[in-house]
């Protein structure tokens, strides 16, 4: 792709963040803008949907700045479809059950990761043996443009297939029985009310975020750049993909153990204790020598990375009323993945071609990232543990509905 559109890694680290982040802000506003929808099936259905139609467009761009705009729809996946799935799982489970629930929805991304080696690893080399392809009416379509076409295909009918069988649950968790969406001012005014809570949960994990998003786009360049026995990272990497869906349950697990020892604050400290970890795996994992022992590390970074992922979005969840959850989840993941989608792969790409100049220096360029990123994150989710423990006492006040049979 480098080749065909003539582009640099700074560039590419745009296609990676900035082009979905860019989007996703403006559809973020306009959604939290027009205040929580009842019908949350309806937005998770077409969003997933327009996501697949988008991905699949990227195979027909023909420039970087094509494939930079169609980029922009396909980053309404996470505009659109998130904030109400995280609404939806909220009323579908308890409070005790949430960090579970999410872990599992959390799942869909490591396991599609694992899926993308295995078979999507298969789609690759299919499309690097035939290389271009002249198709009717689309005319020549190159390898990485064929990759575009077979992944984002399948996700039409999917989409398709949960707005028909997804259905709502009964409110719970809401101030007041009624079950209808608050204004966008009351969504503020809770803010403000919290805000040392959110201003807390916001910053840490956005900029935890961006400390993951950063790694993550980089890491595989690093392997292949900086390593010169390139085979073995490859069958390393494939052979330990599935296992990389573990995480967030894990993480789930210790959020329950943590609540069973009295922690009210148990998901913050979940995200605290894997970022303590994380943090000193980052730093040093592209500044060892051999190459096993920095895939070993890199591969418990990622663990611990994603350990937190279903306690994180239960953090907030559970600070928010149900009236005002796809608003103010709107606001998390706004924050989220414009710092962490539209800053950190570009950060370390900066790094790279602006402060060494050397393509070669990537795994350096990562260590800065991991120590920029997760000194401050680390300390603002720390700050936060006060604020939290009284926002959680607060919410423990709100009105919560008999058990739906069959969740």
């Amino acid at each position: 792709m480098k080749r065909d559109l003539g582009v640099t890694d700074t560039q590419v680290s745009l296609l990676q963040g900035s082009a979905f982040a860019l989007f996703y802000s403006v559809s973020q506003a306009v959604r939290a803008a027009c205040g929580s929808p009842v019908a949350w099936r309806w937005i998770i259905g077409i969003g997933a949907t327009f996501w697949a139609v988008m991905a699949s467009l990227c195979g027909i761009a023909q420039s970087y700045w094509q494939l930079f705009v169609v980029l922009h729809g396909a980053s309404c996946r996470r505009g659109l479809l998130m904030p109400a799935s995280y609404s939806i799982i909220s009323d579908y489970f308890s409070r005790e059950r949430l960090p579970r629930a999410y872990a599992v929805l959390m799942l869909g991304a490591p396991i599609g990761t694992a899926v993308a080696f295995g078979a999507g690893g298969a789609v690759v080399s299919y499309a690097t043996s035939v290389g271009s392809v002249t198709l009717p009416l689309l005319g020549e379509i190159k390898s990485w443009q064929l990759v575009f076409l077979i992944t984002g295909l399948p996700g039409i009918p999917l989409g398709l297939w949960a707005l028909a069988t997804l259905r709502e649950p009964q409110r719970r968790g809401t101030l007041a029985l009624t079950g209808s969406a608050l204004p966008w001012s009351a969504a503020l005014g809770h803010l403000r009310e919290h805000w040392s809570t959110y201003g807390a949960l916001l910053t840490g994990l956005s900029i935890t975020a961006m400390f993951g998003s950063g790694y993550m786009s980089w890491v595989a360049v690093y392997f292949m750049r900086a390593r010169p026995d390139r085979r073995p990272v490859r069958r390393a990497v494939r052979a330990s993909a599935w296992w990389q869906a573990s995480p967030a349950s894990a993480g789930s697990a210790w959020c329950d153990w943590l609540w069973r020892r009295g922690a009210t604050d148990a998901p913050l400290r979940t995200a605290i204790h894997a970022l303590v970890i994380a943090l000193p795996l980052g730093i040093a994992a592209p500044l060892v020598d051999d190459w096993r022992l920095s895939f070993a590390l890199v591969t418990a970074l990622v663990f611990f990375l994603t350990f937190p992922q279903g306690s994180n979005v239960a953090a907030f969840t559970l600070v928010t009323p149900n009236e005002l959850r796809g608003q103010v989840s709107a606001v998390f993941l706004l924050a989220i993945n414009v710092c962490g989608l539209g800053f950190g792969a570009t950060l370390v790409a900066l790094i790279t071609d602006y402060v060494f100049v050397d393509p070669q220096r990537v795994g350096d360029s990562l260590s800065i990232t991991a120590l920029m990123a997760g000194v401050p994150a680390l300390a603002c989710l720390v700050l936060g543990l006060g604020p939290y423990r009284r926002s959680i006492a607060q919410a423990s006040r709100w009105t919560e509905p008999a058990a739906q049979a069959g969740h």
